[in-house]
C-alpha cells in the first residue's frame, strides 16, 4: 500500500471506531479487509434503510403508501448512496474486536 491509500484507509477506519483509532502509518492489510467488509455491511444496512416507508399517523391509507413508495423510489433513483448513522454504529460495533485483532496483526 502506498501512503495515499494508507491515509484514506485510516479515514475510513477513523470513520467507524473513532477519531485515533489508527493512523496512516499503522493501516495494515488485515485492517483494510474489515475496513471493507464494513464498509460492504453499512452499504447493505443503508440501502434497506431506504427502503423503509416513513412512519405514518394512524392506520396509512393507500394514497399514503403510494407517496411512500414513490419517494422509496425516488431516492433510490438519484443514487443516494449515505450511510445512515444508525448503520455506522452497528457495523462499528459488529466489527470492532475484528478490527482491534487486525490492529495487534493478529
Amino acid at each position: 500500500m502506498d501512503l495515499d491509500q494508507r491515509e484514506h484507509l485510516s479515514v475510513v477506519i477513523n470513520y467507524f471506531w473513532g477519531e485515533g483509532t489508527t493512523s496512516p502509518q499503522a493501516v495494515n492489510e488485515s485492517m483494510a479487509s474489515v475496513a471493507y467488509h464494513a464498509l460492504e455491511e453499512a452499504q447493505n444496512c443503508s440501502a434497506a434503510m431506504d427502503l423503509v416507508p416513513r412512519p405514518a399517523a394512524g392506520r396509512p391509507g393507500f394514497k399514503y403508501i403510494i407517496k411512500q413508495v414513490a419517494k422509496i423510489g425516488k431516492r433510490i433513483a438519484s443514487g443516494d448512496t449515505k450511510t445512515y448513522e444508525t448503520c455506522r454504529q452497528r457495523v462499528a460495533i459488529n466489527f470492532r474486536t475484528q478490527m482491534e485483532l487486525a490492529k495487534q496483526g493478529l
